[in-house]
């Protein structure tokens, strides 16, 4: 079985303020804002990772790549 809920929401959230910082240390504004957007993503995958053992870094990224997935459908709409 997989870490509990908030166990793993901790270890997300804590790797994704990491992210963060270092986008603050590279100046890189856009960054930032681009991985504060993932918030939302980040608990959808959460639950989907419920049953799993899962890293917190798997469901960072997993929500990193629905993020730019949505990026890209919304600018094929355009």
């Amino acid at each position: 079985m997989g870490r509990t809920q908030p166990s793993l929401t901790r270890g997300v959230e804590g790797e994704l303020e990491k992210l963060i910082r270092v986008s603050k240390k590279l100046r890189d504004e856009e960054l930032r804002k681009s991985l504060e957007s993932v918030l939302p993503y980040i608990r959808q995958v959460e639950e989907a990772f419920q049953d799993e053992l899962a890293d917190p870094l798997e469901v960072l990224l997993v929500a990193l790549l629905m993020r730019c997935n949505q990026i890209v459908l919304d600018r094929r709409k355009t």
